[in-house]
């Protein structure tokens, strides 16, 4: 039977609800009539988005895994557009930008590895060699090569995209390289390249941290203590240290690899993160998916802040802009939400805070 990569699935419209601000290890509340949060509809109902990810124009993409579409959303111009991917019921999950902001994403029933020009607009497909890999958890690295996991196969594979690659044939094995990851059943996820390409990541069933050394194709992994803590999620910082979060046991861990030190922090909450993110000063920040939270760690401070979203919203990926906003998905409001940074410092102690909802002034579909 075919083991499928589990994802999250869960459809529901809702109403926009108040929403407050707190600080964790803090008895302070803040709160206002003017709020940091901006929400903005899908148009496509029930479209389930499962990840976001910004180019360098601050457009906001967003892969919608039902809809079976990618959305582009323009703040600037508050325009909302959705594009078809070119194979039907292709359950793309996960996605990644590269240095050209070409999207990149993994289509689990397609069994392929699919790319979306956003100048273009164009999509281009690239059939995996081997039937039923499952490819799931995608990146990019510094040279424009595309790594991700082949659940089903227990790899992690590089992908060279033409020209530099041989030409393509469906189902050929042009361009791809695999990898075997020493763990069986690593149920690996959350990879994220360093400055040097190496890839770093995850293993949720192997409880380890595992790196893939670009150079000699060989994987370093290191446990991760105690057992079975279902480690998620992968960032690296400026300094080279690698973040993750371990589900079971709700610590958020800092290693650095120059030393191999682990180094835990507890999380706020009760239901453990569902994903991660970093923004340009290194605050690691975290979805509470199922409390309704958007976290913030200082890594110099050590000090959580915690944002609600709004109620039954179920904040999901998340990505930062260039001016440091923390842009999510909202997978049971079928929305995506907006943290306004430039906000936080005036928000006052007065009055509800609340959420506003600003539907696209145009929505097209294609």
């Amino acid at each position: 039977m075919r083991r499928k990569f589990p994802i999250y699935f869960f459809y529901c419209l809702i109403l926009f609800f108040h929403s407050s601000l707190i600080t964790h290890h803090s008895s302070l509340s803040y709160a206002s009539e003017e709020t940091p949060f901006e929400e903005f509809p899908i148009p496509t109902p029930m479209s389930s988005p499962t990840d976001i990810a910004i180019d360098r124009s601050d457009i906001v993409w967003v892969m919608e895994y039902t809809a079976n579409k990618i959305g582009r959303f323009d703040h600037s111009r508050n325009i909302f557009e959705e594009f078809e991917i070119t194979t039907a019921k292709s359950e793309a999950t996960d996605m990644t930008i590269d240095k050209d902001d070409n999207l990149w994403f993994t289509e689990q029933e397609g069994n392929q590895i699919g790319k979306f020009n956003t100048r273009t607009l164009k999509f281009e497909e690239f059939a995996l060699p081997v039937p039923n890999s499952n490819p799931a958890s995608i990146t990019v690295d510094l040279k424009g090569n595309v790594w991700f996991v082949e659940w089903n196969r227990n790899k992690i594979t590089k992908f060279t995209p033409p020209p530099h690659s041989p030409p393509l044939q469906r189902g050929g094995k042009g361009g791809f390289t695999a990898y075997d990851i020493p763990t069986l059943m690593s149920q690996s996820l959350g990879l994220v390249p360093d400055s040097k390409d190496n890839i770093w990541f995850v293993e949720k069933g192997g409880n380890k941290l595992g790196v893939l050394n670009h150079e000699t194709g060989k994987i370093k992994e290191y446990e991760i203590k105690p057992a079975m803590t279902m480690p998620i999620g992968t960032v690296i910082d400026s300094k080279g240290n690698v973040w993750f979060c371990k589900l079971k046991d709700k610590k958020l861990v800092r290693f650095d690899s120059s030393t191999g030190e682990f180094k835990d922090f507890s999380l706020p909450g009760k239901k453990g993160v569902q994903s991660m993110a970093i923004d340009k000063g290194n605050n690691i920040w975290l979805a509470l998916r199922y409390e309704n939270k958007i976290v913030r760690f200082d890594p110099d401070s050590e000090i959580f802040t915690e944002y609600d979203t709004a109620k039954d919203s179920q904040p999901l990926a998340m990505s930062a802009d260039s001016k440091g906003n923390i842009w999510f998905t909202m997978i049971k409001g079928n929305k995506i939400g907006k943290l306004d940074m430039s906000q936080i410092g005036s928000i006052s102690r007065k009055s509800d805070l609340k959420v506003k909802l600003k539907p696209p002034e145009e929505m097209i579909r294609k």
